[in-house]
């Protein structure tokens, strides 16, 4: 067979087959190492947008944070107080559907509740033991109101005021790490939250999150994307609803169109979007050495050293050598972070 004759074969057998190959074969590494991580990369319209990102919006609930508040403070009226106030409230507590019932209700087990009425604006009253209780604002009650932060409920027992519990936000204990990861990405985190700017302030300070925005509900972030864009901004959103005109959404909901994970951790949100980056720049290495490959083999069937099985061969273990570049060039993301578990006990 002539020399013309094998350059052709490798042209067809090596060059094409090995820069077809490179794409497809770094997507299944990262998409295999995203999944170990509890990121799902199935949407190749995010693994386009990803790279791009350089703002992403925090929802409060879930990604610098559980997603649940917790009980930091106790204080009893009367030190004798403490375990009537943790035992009414957290039995009445689980009559309530709000965040913050809930992390009282974790204070208790139920008892015989009953009688349960819910006053808007106020709280939350009902009867446990047969003892009439009142859990909600200290104004509705009655009593001093307390500043300070978080959220500071009253408890009062057979008509009488027996101590204040406060409530804040659980943060995940390695949300500051998460953050600076973004930030070392060149990703501006920014925190998004309903509660109050005192607490949101707070929150971020905690977090190391410089730009923040406080009493902002669901239906207004929209704006807040279009305002980013406006600036000539690729906005991500990390939030377990999606936010219209977001360039990307990063979701643990079931449906997302977007980057689906097992949960909005902040450290996750960066290591999905660190994935997509590595993604992009796996590929271009995995094409370039198929297309250097391609061409050695071209030059090699030139020199006639190739003969058309060999130059088959070639082309097979040329893809082998693509797969290897592409899983060297996809770094593995960081360690999962320590689990609540891990996390020192709070004031419950």
């Amino acid at each position: 067979m002539n020399a013309a004759l094998l350059v052709a074969c490798v042209l067809v057998a090596a060059l094409p087959g090995v820069f077809a190959y490179a794409a497809p074969v770094t997507l299944w590494v990262v998409r295999a190492r995203a999944r170990a991580a509890g990121v799902f990369l199935d949407d190749r319209r995010a693994l386009a947008v990803g790279p791009r990102v350089d703002t992403v919006l925090l929802d409060r609930w879930g990604t610098v944070t559980t997603g649940q508040l917790r009980v930091v403070a106790i204080d009893p009226v009367e030190p004798d107080h403490e375990r009537n106030l943790r035992w009414f409230a957290g039995a009445l507590g689980h009559a309530s559907d709000d965040p913050v019932g809930r992390a009282i209700a974790r204070l208790s087990s139920r008892g015989k509740l009953s009688q349960v009425q819910r006053h808007h604006g106020g709280g939350i009253s009902g009867s446990v033991d047969r003892h009439p209780v009142r859990l909600g604002s200290p104004e509705w009650l009655g009593m001093q109101p307390r500043n300070g932060v978080g959220v500071t409920v009253g408890v009062q027992v057979d008509a009488r005021p027996i101590g204040y519990i406060t409530v804040a936000d659980d943060v995940r204990p390695h949300a500051a790490e998460g953050v600076e990861r973004l930030r070392a990405d060149q990703v501006e985190p920014v925190l998004v939250s309903d509660d109050t700017e005192g607490n949101t302030r707070q929150l971020a300070a905690t977090c190391g999150i410089e730009q923040w925005y406080a009493a902002t509900p669901a239906d207004q972030r929209e704006q807040l994307v279009d305002e980013h864009r406006r600036r000539g901004r690729v906005v991500a959103v990390a939030s377990p609803t999606p936010v219209p005109h977001a360039d990307l959404t990063l979701s643990d909901a079931a449906s997302t169109q977007g980057i689906r994970l097992v949960d909005l951790d902040v450290g996750r949100v960066a290591t999905a979007l660190a994935l997509t980056r590595s993604a992009a720049r796996a590929t271009v290495r995995s094409r370039r050495t198929g297309v250097v490959l391609g061409l050695a083999g071209v030059g090699l069937a030139a020199a006639s050293v190739l003969s058309l099985p060999l130059a088959i061969g070639y082309a097979v273990v040329a893809c082998g050598i693509v797969a290897v570049v592409a899983s060297l060039a996809t770094p593995s993301p960081p360690p999962r972070p320590v689990t609540r578990s891990d996390r020192a006990p709070s004031a419950t």
